[in-house]
């Protein structure tokens, strides 16, 4: 069990794709992720046009969670680079999820991912995460 981040960019405003790519798998490397993979995501809803590359890495919860913070420090750093989601495997809950995740899911999750939000408590990890999040990013050290 463990914690799964999904991360995106945009396939247009970017010259280097894979270049972007490769240097978020290896960070996520490097950051002791268990597994990763990305795919591309392309739709054309009404007045929203979505060409991203997401990329999906997973961290072990008995792992260094400095390892975790690192990587999230690491994507909100990057210009263009966005977390899109947080889920926790072991509670079966999204911790967290951007505005425009939130946005293309369904209509119900997303009523009941707010409504938990505001209700649920948090562990002591999930707290040191979601506060990862709202803060701005610092100096990255990642031993290798």
């Amino acid at each position: 069990m463990g914690y799964i981040i999904e991360v995106s960019f945009n396939i247009f405003k970017n010259s280097n794709v894979t270049k972007i790519e490769e240097e978020i798998i290896s960070f996520a490397k490097k950051c002791n992720s268990t597994f990763f993979y990305s795919n591309c995501e392309m739709e054309k809803n009404i007045g929203i046009q979505r060409n991203h590359t997401v990329i999906t890495a997973h961290f072990e919860e008995d792992k260094k969670m400095e390892d975790l913070l690192s990587f999230l420090n690491y994507i909100k750093k990057q210009k263009g680079i966005y977390i899109e989601s947080i889920y926790n495997e072991e509670t079966n809950q999204m911790l967290y999820a951007s505005q425009y995740y939130l946005t293309m899911m369904d209509k119900f999750l997303s009523k009941k991912y707010q409504t938990n939000k505001r209700s649920r408590s948090y562990s002591e990890d999930e707290t040191i995460i979601l506060n990862e999040i709202d803060k701005n990013p610092q100096k990255i050290v990642v031993k290798n």
